[in-house]
């Protein structure tokens, strides 16, 4: 359930060769890639609530044809769960995640709720927690609690509360192409592949071509063609296994 990331770069420095776009550096194709990566799971979500839209107006169908299904895959590995510890009602936002894919911090909270997971903890906008404190009617308690996220801190109230469960979605570890560098025998460097060190695309398989397009539309490239993405990938894996 991930990218390649050299096969990915090198589809990519393919397309860009023969369009004679110049030359994508691995610095620079681990900075675009970074961008596009998380371009293409936030639009996961939007599509995922255009199709549920779609689907609660009777436009859905069950099966193969369950678009809101087929988005959730994308996201839920993605989906982690992680115990807080609270000082003062104050916790740090979880950084790492063992889940299913290499998750570096919180991308966007779905649910925050009791350890025991009996009580739902409601978020509320910060500026309206002096209101909500203000009166015995609408001031948090053990029974009605209340949280807000500032930075990559949790505030919860009350602020007796040692601990809470966090369901969120993780943010995906950068992608890295990394490599060995040879400066002295051509007299420009060549990069040379290496898993060590090397990071690949935390997106579902099905967004490989989408991840490609959108690398390339940073160097001013638009591909109408899906097929062309196929041919060029096609293409370099040949020539790949011919080297080996």
């Amino acid at each position: 359930m991930a990218i390649d990331v050299n096969k990915v770069y090198t589809t990519v420095l393919s397309i860009i060769n023969k369009k004679g776009s110049g030359y994508l550096t691995p610095d620079n194709f681990n900075k675009i890639a970074k961008v596009v990566q998380l371009e293409l799971l936030d639009r996961a979500f939007y599509e995922y609530n255009r199709a549920v839209t779609s689907q609660s107006r009777g436009r859905g169908v069950e099966g193969y044809g369950d678009i809101p299904r087929k988005i959730q895959d994308k996201i839920d590995p993605f989906c982690a769960t992680d115990t807080i510890s609270l000082s003062s009602g104050v916790g740090s936002l979880p950084t790492a995640s063992s889940g299913t894919y290499n998750v570096t911090g919180v991308y966007n909270i779905i649910n925050v709720s009791s350890t025991d997971n009996l009580t739902q903890i409601e978020r509320i906008d910060k500026s309206k927690l002096s209101f909500l404190l203000a009166s015995p009617l609408t001031a948090p308690s053990t029974t009605f609690p209340m949280y807000y996220v500032s930075s990559d801190s949790i505030y919860v109230y009350p602020t007796t509360l040692t601990s809470v469960s966090m369901y969120y979605i993780g943010t995906p570890a950068d992608p890295k192409w990394n490599s060995t560098v040879d400066t002295a025998s051509f007299g420009t460097p060549i990069y040379t592949y290496t898993t060590s060190g090397s990071t690949n695309f935390t997106l579902h398989p099905s967004d490989e071509v989408d991840l490609i397009l959108g690398i390339l539309q940073y160097f001013g490239i638009t591909i109408k063609d899906p097929l062309v993405i196929q041919s060029a990938m096609q293409e370099q894996q040949s020539i790949t296994q011919q080297e080996q």
